[in-house]
């Protein structure tokens, strides 16, 4: 059975291979985790001006490597995909507190 770091791991691999393969950029290296498993957390790439450009693998990265968004728009999108998980977790650790409050006022 795949644990849940195997499945992390394949993912970053697939897309750090698709960065390098479809990459209009000269691929660098791909920097890893410092933990044990060594997970794969940043690919870096250079353009003709000499501009290093570390990414993570991730699809944003793979439409910045082909060219299809500029750096501060990947950016942006880092940006809100993690506000968008923030506020999501949020919600959730909302609904369940309130959950509970109700259940508490019910059977209380």
């Amino acid at each position: 059975m795949c644990s849940p770091n195997s499945f992390i791991e394949q993912q970053a691999s697939e897309m750090s291979e698709k960065i390098r393969k479809d990459s209009l950029y000269k691929f660098i290296r791909v920097e890893y985790s410092e933990s044990e498993a060594g997970y794969i957390t940043k690919v870096v790439l250079e353009d003709k001006d000499g501009t290093v450009y570390s990414i993570e693998p991730n699809p944003f990265g793979v439409k910045f490597a082909r060219g299809e968004i500029t750096f501060k728009e990947y950016k942006k999108l880092q940006k809100q995909d993690t506000l968008n998980v923030m506020a999501i977790f949020s919600g959730i650790i909302v609904l369940f507190g309130g959950f509970m409050f109700g259940l508490m006022k019910y059977f209380v």
